[in-house]
């Protein structure tokens, strides 16, 4: 389910996998292959107002090196703000939630 909402929400950047990572700090972010670098480079052009919700949710930092996920404290701030960015209706956001671990 994560690998079709964000190859839909920037189609013109092929998504072969994604994967919810959790840090050895406790944070999460998204790993998106095969070039996971240049789909967030994308995402953050298409959805520039993802900086701001990210900062509502509690990242402080958006200086992303070589992640380019933001990081969150939980995995529902970090679904949370993908479903704010992308306006995914209710539905979407629970069958995003259960299809996660």
């Amino acid at each position: 389910m994560l690998t079709r909402v964000l190859s839909r929400a920037v189609p013109e950047v092929y998504v072969e996998s994604t994967m919810l990572i959790k840090t050895t700090i406790g944070r999460y972010w998204i790993q998106v292959e095969p070039d996971h670098y240049k789909y967030w480079e994308r995402f953050r052009k298409k959805y520039p107002h993802c900086v701001q919700l990210a900062h509502a949710r509690g990242v402080e930092e958006l200086d992303l090196g070589h992640r380019r996920c933001p990081e969150f404290h939980s995995k529902e701030d970090l679904l949370g703000w993908l479903a704010d960015t992308l306006g995914l209706s209710q539905g979407e956001r629970k069958l995003l939630e259960l299809s996660l671990p």
